[in-house]
Order: C-alpha cells, then structure tokens, then sequence
C-alpha cells in the first residue's frame, strides 16, 4: 500500500470517502468490491480518532432485550458471525458475566430468562466451519461459582451470576488497517494525512473536495461523482463546507487501561450514585494482560478539536469505578493509558447533564434531506453495527448513481488477511512450521495480527535476523513490525507506528527506549536527521 497523491488528482471517482475510522474503512472497501471505482482520505492517520477508542467487543444485542427490540438483536448476532467469519485471526468469543442481585430485574431468574431469549434469538450464531468461533449457550452460576470466578469479589450482595458469550477483537486498530488493505487490494486509492478543506460544488450537486496534504501543505482537487463523509465527530465540520448541519452532537467516550483485574472474563457492574451522577454501567474487560474499563461518558457541546482530557474528568470515572467493586481503590498513577472518542448524541440532547446516546448508525441522504445531491453521510455508532451501516451507504450511493454493480460482499468475504478455515489449527501449523530461531510467542503475536500473511513477516525476518528483535520485551513486537509498518502499510509517523500499527503504545507509555529503537528504524527508512528522530 502506498501512498499517491497523484492517483487521487489524475482521476475522476464514483465514490470519494472522506474520513479513515472504522466506517469510512468499511465504506470504501464495500465500493472496491462492488467495482465501484473508490478513493480515500483521511485527514490523520487511518483509525487515529474515535475508533481508536473501543472496548474491543462485538456485541450480540443482549442489551436490547430491556427495549424489546428483537429485530436489533438478530441483526447484531449476525453481525457478531459475520465479523468470526471475514476476521478470524481478528475476533475471538468472550466470556462475559455480570452479578444477579434479589433486584427484579436482575434476579436469577429474570437473567435466565434473558439469557435463553437472546440464546434462542441467535439459534444460528454456530454455523461457521471453525469450532473455535462457537458461541455457547448462556447459564446462570451461584454465589459460590461466582466467587471462584472473581476472586476478591464482594459476593455478599448477589445472588450468582449470568454467564453469556459475546466477541472481542484482538486488536481493532489492526482490524480497521485491514479494511483499508483490503479495500487496496481490490482497487481502492487511499492516502492519510490528507484533509478535505472544501467541497468542489456544481450548482446543487457536489462533484469532489479541495484536498490539502498535510505532509507538504499543497492542495489539489480530487474528482469524484459523490462523496461519502464519514468524518465521525467532525461530520458536522465537513458538512459547513457546503452550508449544511445535521441534527446531531457529540459527547465524549472515555476507557480506562490499568493492571489486570480478572482474567479471561468481562464483567459487567453497577457503579453507586457518586458525585451527583445516576449510577453507571461499568465493563471490565480483559485485553492485553491488562484490564480495560468502560465507558465514561461525558457531555460535550463545543467543536470537537476544543476538547481536552484533564486528570478531574479521569478521577471522576475512577471514583464510579471504586464504587463498583471497592477493593480495587483505583487512582490516577493506576492508569496506565486512557483512550477517549466522541460518541454522537441527539442535538435534543445535548445539553443534558447525563448523556443520552444516540443507539443506531445513521446513514443520511442529503439529496433527500437537503436537495444537495452527490453527497451521504455516514453517522456510525459501535464497531458491532460499521459493516452493515456500510452497505446501507453504499445501497443509498449506488442507487443515487443510477450504477449496476455487484451487491455487497462484505458479509461473505474475509479481509485480506482473514483466509482462515480453522484459527487453532492454523495456529497450531505456524508453531510446527515457523522455524525455533523465531521465539513460539512471536509467532503466535504474528498470526494474531497478520493472520494468513503472517509469512511475509517470517521471511523477512529469515532473511534479515536482526529483524526478529523484540522492540520492547516482553511485548512480542519485533523490528519487522515496524518496517513492514513503514513499507507496506502506509505509517509515515512515530505515533502510527506505536499506536497503531504495533501493540507498543496501546497499553500505556513506552520506554524512551523503546521510542528511541523505533525512531531509528524509521530514520533509516526515512533519512530522518538525529534531530528529527529526537524530536
């Protein structure tokens, strides 16, 4: 994958996508299949705003069974498949669980039923080939299984557990680069650091953006017949471009990464009234070794680039947290990273104290709503739901071209790297096949993250041995990592590399030793001057 702008300037698209998150990813890899000729930009890095922020699950809609809308949890069970089936290497099941109490609506008995409804509403969630993406029934456990399960756990107050099964993806920062290679490999121009700083507007039809890259600081047209805008938080930004507004807002998602609280299960608790607040739902989730707790919601009504996280709106989340499971006694010098995003919100909505989510993605039409033609946007929600607010985008978009096309094939074909039958057992043939000079977690790292193209890596580190050092042990990463980052997956900062191409920033601060060996494996790559590495 390579970056050229020239490709972006030299030709007139069908469809341009404005934004890198995990929707716009999805949108133009949707389009390339279709044979809909596609670009992309993405203003910062491929996955550097909101969908860097996630608590790594996909959901199957347990949740919705308080709303009563059945039609939601089919539709996510089938997503949560559908993500095991094109991702394997990427999402795995979880084990998830969360304290029955003599509460009504969380007693034993009003949990199993639930627990049954969602288990027979997903009654074909087992019918991939790999055993290892099988969803298990879900059980109520008692107090005592309960205990054995979450040591240190105040069990005095429940009455046993509801156990059920949901996915969570290994790396999601990875997942999403999967898409833009994908969407590459099946025809897509892309580039990042490249803004769209204006729309090209033929009376009330838009036919492109004035582009701005960010590396240089020169501008060039880009040609397409509609542009999709998935610019997340900032859609609203892009759409004052072209004199429009949404009826949305934004608030600010925020997850905390501390030491492991429990291992191999997501908890599910209810924090007490603090500071004023209702009490909140708080997820601990193992990820990494470490725990990752969510989600702090907080309103916000101002542009999103004014937001800044300060040390009061973090204690806040850890005093809700503290008072979910007391012995943790979380602090600040706990916190080990903090990832955050904006969620969208009701403008109805926004100035409430307590937020109120908006639940579903939406795709908007602005020919329809605004007699704007050429432009859709696309305002996304949860990683869980991206894939089919995709293709209800390019459904709008293609019918809006008056194109005949392929329908979407996003749901039955795997991502680049996803051509997996069975994930252990292809696991299992790396370890056997890779060669010992490689350490076995290595390859177990590589398989994770690169899945079938895990070999690439291999080779190069056959070829080049200095190349199989771990950059920052005990994490698996090693130096290949960072020059296939540099080479084939279009990283051109430290904090690409760091934070999104390698695992070596997402669980808290590395080393200055670590900085140091990446800066200057990308100095190398990039003649970068001792100055530039240091700064």
């Amino acid at each position: 994958m390579k970056r050229n702008l020239k490709n972006l300037a030299n030709q007139r698209f069908d469809v341009l996508v404005v934004g890198g998150g995990i929707h716009g990813a999805i949108t133009a890899w949707d389009a390339a299949l279709r044979g809909v000729t596609v670009g992309l930009i993405e203003r910062g890095d491929f996955g550097s705003g909101t969908s860097q922020n996630s608590l790594k699950i996909i959901h199957g809609g347990l949740r919705y069974l308080q709303d009563g809308n059945l039609s939601r949890i089919r539709m996510m069970a089938r997503e949560r498949t559908t993500w095991m089936k094109i991702a394997p290497h990427l999402i795995h099941p979880l084990t998830c669980l969360m304290p029955t109490s003599e509460k009504m609506t969380r007693s034993r008995l009003a949990m199993g039923f639930a627990l049954m409804a969602n288990d027979l509403l997903s009654f074909d969630r087992n019918q991939l080939a790999d055993p290892e993406k099988d969803i298990l029934d879900g059980m109520i456990v008692s107090r005592k299984e309960l205990s054995r399960i979450l040591p240190g756990y105040d069990v005095s107050t429940s009455t046993g557990a509801a156990v059920w099964y949901d996915a969570q993806i290994y790396n999601s920062e990875r997942l999403l680069l999967e898409f833009i290679l994908s969407a590459v490999q099946a025809g897509a121009e892309v580039a990042n650091y490249v803004e769209a700083i204006s729309f090209l507007q033929q009376g009330n039809r838009i036919v492109g953006v004035q582009a701005k890259d960010l590396q240089t600081g020169q501008t060039f047209d880009i040609q397409s017949k509609l542009v999709i805008n998935c610019a997340g938080a900032w859609m609203d930004c892009l759409l004052e471009k072209a004199a429009l507004r949404s009826e949305y807002a934004t608030s600010i998602a925020m997850n905390v990464i501390v030491d492991q609280v429990w291992s191999n299960v997501a908890v599910g608790l209810t924090s007490q009234p603090v500071n004023g607040g209702p009490p909140q739902a708080i997820f601990i989730v193992p990820w990494r070794n470490k725990s990752m707790i969510g989600t702090c919601h907080l309103p916000w009504q101002d542009a999103p680039h004014a937001f800044k996280l300060n040390e009061a709106m973090v204690q806040k989340f850890l005093d809700q947290i503290n008072s979910a499971h007391p012995p943790l006694k979380l602090s600040l010098k706990d916190v080990r990273h903090v990832n955050w995003g904006f969620l969208p919100v009701n403008q109805a909505d926004a100035n409430k104290q307590h937020v109120k989510l908006t639940r579903d993605g939406v795709v908007i039409d602005h020919q329809k709503k605004h007699g704007i033609s050429g432009l859709i946007s696309i305002l996304g929600v949860k990683y869980t739901t991206a894939r089919a607010v995709a293709e209800q985008a390019m459904d709008v978009a293609v019918s809006q071209l008056g194109m005949t096309t392929e329908k979407c094939q996003t749901h039955i074909t795997p991502v680049r790297s996803g051509k997996i039958e069975d994930f252990k057992a292809f696991l299992r043939t790396a370890l056997l096949k890779v060669p010992r000079v490689i350490h076995e977690r290595t390859t177990e790292h590589l398989v994770y993250t690169y899945g079938s193209e895990y070999q690439k890596l291999v080779e190069c580190m056959l070829m080049q041995p200095d190349l199989a050092r771990r950059m920052d042990p005990p994490l698996p990463v090693t130096a290949a990592g960072v020059e296939h980052a540099v080479h084939h997956e279009m990283a051109l900062t430290l904090p690409d590399v760091m934070g999104r191409r390698t695992e070596l920033g997402s669980t808290g601060r590395p080393s200055l030793a670590t900085l140091q060996k990446c800066a200057s494996l990308m100095g190398r790559e990039f003649q970068w001057s001792s100055e530039h590495q240091q700064q």
